[in-house]
């Protein structure tokens, strides 16, 4: 009888799942090449595997058409009573295994990756301090997630809870998502800039129609927290709503090929709307009423932009400390930047250039 081992997670997991088992193990991609490969020559010299590796990264390796037959082809690579080990497989294996395992065909078990947010209340409020200190202008935002974040670390919630933080553009919605990322999830998440889905083209990723090609489904799956971030759904076509409808509304995902237990995901969105009515107007109601909670990020005070421009100088002072002070830094920036209207880029571009510029003239380069 097979013995199959199906491991549910990221790649470190299912690795470290690997290297928690003795013995060697053949590779199944190395398998179907080497199979392809002694086809041509028409002889066939290796032999079945006693224990098999199926990496999620596999199911790239081989055609689409292969799909309909993998459960076929791992069988066809190893012996009546090997160990099969197979990373997020695809929905449609999972069942037929399935299938299998009430017949008394194989053993069958499944190993998940369990996600977590950090929960300890004292690590919540020096995380928050600490992350108020990191994102400036922005205390009601982040004192709107900060509620957000203690009800996800005192409840075992099932349906993922989906935040949008909107308002303009280099704000600190980004580095918020980060924050949280780093104080919360260990650094981990799920990150996806969807200004790059410009056209159809991207169908397959968020649909799955192609089994052997990348989709949402499959980062899902190999995901390495329960934090998953969305950035700029304002660049998003309109075409690919329907899978949010999906992701947002229910405990399990589904695409064409895989299947993914999303509990307890934490959905992290930004956009560069401007007001909730305009959020309305352009996403519409049906994924509107879907999103849980909208944070919105202030225009920079000319006090937060003060204070950025202060952080940003002292921050990048050992770039320059040996050709001029802060102070003959902040002279010349002070000077160029408004007191309304600015982001943080534009304040990073204009410190820029002027480091540039003074590093030029007190390096005695400058050519009159």
């Amino acid at each position: 009888m097979r013995n199959y081992y199906l491991v549910v997670g990221s790649r470190p997991f299912f690795d470290n799942y690997l290297n928690s088992v003795s013995g060697e193990k053949d590779s199944f991609l190395d398998l179907v090449r080497l199979d392809d490969a002694q086809q041509k020559q028409g002889r066939r010299l290796w032999t079945p595997s006693a224990s098999l590796v199926v990496r999620n990264s596999d199911y790239h390796g081989i055609i689409a058409a292969a799909h309909d037959r993998l459960g076929e082809l791992i069988k066809s690579f190893t012996e009546d009573d090997s160990n099969i080990y197979i990373h997020n497989p695809p929905a449609s294996l999972k069942r037929q295994l399935e299938i299998q395992k009430d017949a008394n065909v194989i053993s069958l078990d499944v190993i998940s990756e369990k996600y977590d947010i950090e929960r300890d209340p004292r690590a919540f409020i020096s995380a928050i301090n600490e992350i108020r200190t990191k994102i400036i202008g922005q205390d009601n935002a982040i004192r709107d997630i900060s509620k957000s974040i203690w009800y996800l670390t005192n409840v075992n919630r099932k349906k993922p809870y989906v935040i949008m933080l909107y308002g303009n553009s280099s704000l600190g919605k980004t580095e918020l998502v980060r924050e949280i990322s780093r104080c919360f999830f260990d650094s981990k998440c799920m990150e996806k800039h969807l200004s790059m889905f410009k056209n159809g083209n991207y169908a397959e990723y968020f649909f799955g129609n192609e089994p052997n090609r990348s989709s949402i489904g499959f980062d899902l799956l190999a995901r390495e927290s329960n934090l998953v971030f969305f950035d700029e759904l304002d660049k998003c076509p309109e075409m690919f709503y329907s899978a949010f409808y999906t992701l947002f509304d229910n405990v399990v995902f589904k695409d064409y090929t895989y299947d993914v237990d999303i509990s307890g995901l934490l959905i992290v969105l930004t956009s560069n709307y401007t007001s909730i009515d305009e959020m309305k107007r352009a996403l519409g109601l049906p994924i509107f009423f879907r999103i849980d909670k909208f944070i919105h990020f202030d225009d920079f005070s000319t006090e937060d932009i003060y204070c950025i421009i202060r952080k940003e100088i002292h921050d990048r002072a050992d770039e320059y400390s040996a050709f001029f002070s802060e102070e003959d830094l902040y002279t010349v920036v002070s000077s160029r930047i408004k007191t309304h209207g600015e982001n943080a880029r534009t304040i990073k571009n204009t410190i820029q250039f002027a480091i540039e510029e003074l590093m030029f003239q007190f390096s005695g380069c400058d050519i009159k």
